[in-house]
């Protein structure tokens, strides 16, 4: 069984360009465009294309605050898209585990 290895590419104009993660980086630093590939499924990677679409016009507004920019040309904010299914069990059970829910549980 194959592994799926991720794909990081910068957007110039309509080409892609596929570069390594620290280039990756580097251009949202810079507020570049870019594009990840595999995401776990295509509804996944079509609402991060939405985001990045937000995202770059988000920071070509020079209104936008400083702040809200920064947050915006943060890699970790970038990539990581989570899609939650309310009839997700799963979801719920891992969820109800974090810290912030168990201390919510030993006030009561």
């Amino acid at each position: 069984m194959s592994k799926n290895l991720p794909y990081w590419f910068i957007r110039e104009g309509d080409k892609l360009i596929q570069c390594s993660k620290a280039d990756f980086d580097k251009a949202i630093c810079e507020c570049k465009s870019v594009k990840y590939r595999t995401y776990a499924n295509k509804r996944a990677e079509q609402i991060a294309e939405a985001l990045e679409a937000s995202r770059m016009k988000l920071l070509n507004d020079p209104q936008t605050a400083t702040k809200f920019r920064q947050v915006l040309t943060n890699p970790k904010n970038v990539v990581q898209v989570q899609i939650i299914d309310v009839d997700d069990p799963e979801f719920w059970n891992k969820e109800s585990r974090q810290q912030k829910y168990q201390t919510a549980l030993k006030e009561k």
